[in-house]
């Protein structure tokens, strides 16, 4: 009953996108966290710690976090989880040398807290442990696979598009990023327990509703200390409707721009479902001399959601990547993660 109630509300948050436009913004002014008035009353658009909790006026609200890890023989894991205010919860664990890729879906009642990060999911908790510091505890728990992170920021929060609004598939939406996390503590892959050490990578966003098309999303992390976000959002037709890039520098300044290209080189065909996904990328900016290649350190990263039950299944490609090439006339390499969603038309 759980996952058909989950089910359920999925479907109508993507498919009837219209019907969940805001009551906060429907009402001419909106209410005092709303989209419009914040713009309106020129009020800082995300602040901390009261952002980092949840938003319950907002009907689509989500926090998730990647991670490259590495335990103590060498050996690299990928792993991803996120969690969703409507009651959805998405682990996966890669071991990329052998080759292994696991994920679960479950749905459950998510206890969250306002005004601080404190999220509770039956075993699961994710929290911030310091009120002064952005450090945090990420506990996460399903069907032999586990994560137990203890999780510190080297650099303060990015806020979306450099101004903590960005523009998604259903409209503008809250967003940011700590892009940089010093990561340490254990996983589960199955009967193997591994001490682990590497760096992280959360995400925060609220919005009205998730409206139609999709997006291919990217998240990078060059060793030179430079962190960078891009995604385009694309129409059911596949035509692209906006592309976004912000770059977090060393020192911590910021450079957003929308004048980016997103090339596609390869591709994925899934097995399963049949669907395509790309699996090699390129991005262009010319203003900072930005070139890279993002490729998939494996292709067989495709996220299954609701096979079990009489619903309609849900597709998406989610995945560690490897990236190479310029930025600032410089060379530059590092590491990442890559989504790609086609949501339900």
């Amino acid at each position: 009953m759980v996952q058909l109630t989950l089910v359920y509300h999925l479907i109508c948050l993507i498919s009837s996108a219209r019907a969940f436009s805001s009551e906060l913004d429907k009402r001419g002014n909106g209410g005092k966290n709303s989209v419009v008035m914040r713009k309106r009353l020129g009020k800082p658009k995300i602040g901390f710690p009261e952002d980092e909790g949840a938003h319950p006026l907002f009907p689509v609200e989500w926090w998730y976090g990647h991670f490259s890890l590495t335990g103590s023989g060498g050996k690299e894991y990928g792993a991803m989880v996120a969690y969703f205010n409507f009651g959805l919860k998405i682990l996966s664990i890669s071991d990329l040398a052998a080759g292994r890729f696991r994920h679960l879906v479950s749905g459950s009642a998510l206890h969250s807290a306002e005004r601080r990060l404190d999220l509770r999911w039956g075993r699961d908790h994710w929290f911030r442990t310091d009120p002064q510091l952005l450090s945090y505890k990420l506990e996460s728990y399903g069907a032999g696979l586990g994560l137990d992170l203890a999780l510190v920021s080297d650099k303060p929060p990015l806020p979306g598009s450099g101004g903590g609004v960005s523009e998604w598939t259903g409209g503008d939406a809250y967003y940011y990023s700590l892009t940089r996390l010093k990561a340490k503590g254990r996983i589960e892959l199955q009967v193997e327990k591994v001490d682990v050490d590497g760096i992280g990578w959360m995400d925060h966003m609220w919005i009205n509703s998730l409206g139609q098309g999709g997006w291919d999303w990217f998240a990078v992390q060059l060793e030179n200390n430079t962190e960078l976000v891009f995604w385009r959002i694309v129409n059911p037709d596949e035509s692209v409707r906006t592309y976004d890039l912000t770059i977090m520098l060393p020192d911590n300044s910021v450079y957003h721009t929308r004048k980016l290209m997103i090339e596609k080189l390869d591709s994925w065909v899934s097995p399963d479902s049949g669907r395509e996904y790309g699996v090699l990328w390129r991005i262009r900016e010319k203003a900072r001399g930005l070139d890279l290649q993002i490729k998939a350190r494996r292709s067989e990263q495709e996220i299954r959601m609701f096979e079990t039950v009489s619903a309609p299944s849900f597709y998406f490609w989610e995945g560690r990547t490897t990236v190479s090439g310029y930025l600032d006339g410089e060379a530059v390499a590092g590491v990442g993660y890559t989504e790609v969603v086609r949501l339900l038309s």
